[in-house]
């Protein structure tokens, strides 16, 4: 698997996220920067992941947009409720 490096990136990514977040979970607003910082680092890092594969196309890109998006505004609304 010669995009190995590329995923454990993205684990290392959301794994350093994810604890930051734990480790935040007094804090709403510091939780919702973070939701976003990792929103914005997904889509780069599949931009650059896409881009290095000699795959990058801009349809690619909106679609990780639209997925950061959609997760960021689940979290968002579920932070803002609790």
């Amino acid at each position: 698997m010669k995009d190995l490096k590329h995923y454990l990136l993205l684990l290392a990514i959301l794994s350093i996220g994810f604890g930051l977040f734990w480790i935040f979970n007094f804090n709403r607003q510091i939780q919702i920067l973070i939701t976003i910082a990792l929103g914005i680092a997904y889509v780069v890092w599949g931009t650059i992941h896409h881009a290095t594969r000699r795959e990058f196309h801009w349809r690619l890109v909106w679609e990780y947009v639209v997925v950061a998006t959609i997760a960021c505004v689940i979290v968002v609304f579920l932070l803002l409720r609790s």
